[in-house]
């Protein structure tokens, strides 16, 4: 199984790159319905800026899940997005997805 770490860092490539194929692939099917719900949110806040640089911030272990945070900065500032992974059948999936206020 490939590394957490390697497999968020290229979840932040496909999210900055709109690689949506590549995105569809990370989740779990209740965190692609959380990110469907945080992509409305953030089309309804004048959508999102195009990201400059990114930083992958491992937090831990909770219980089944690991903690990532991922910070997108823009020209706008800094937006941090807070997920959850878990070990599905050997692969890393993204179970849980939101921006952190």
């Amino acid at each position: 199984m490939a590394e957490l770490k390697d497999v968020a860092d290229q979840f932040v490539k496909d999210l900055t790159q709109m690689n949506i194929a590549g995105l569809m692939m990370a989740f779990t099917p209740d965190g692609m319905m959380k990110a469907m719900a945080m992509q409305a949110q953030m089309a309804a806040n004048g959508g999102p800026q195009p990201a400059t640089s990114s930083e992958t911030t491992m937090l831990g272990q909770e219980g089944d899940d690991h903690v990532v945070d991922i910070t997108l900065n823009s020209a706008a500032g800094a937006v941090v997005i807070g997920t959850r992974w878990r070990d599905v059948a050997g692969a890393w999936k993204c179970n849980d997805i939101a921006v952190k206020a």
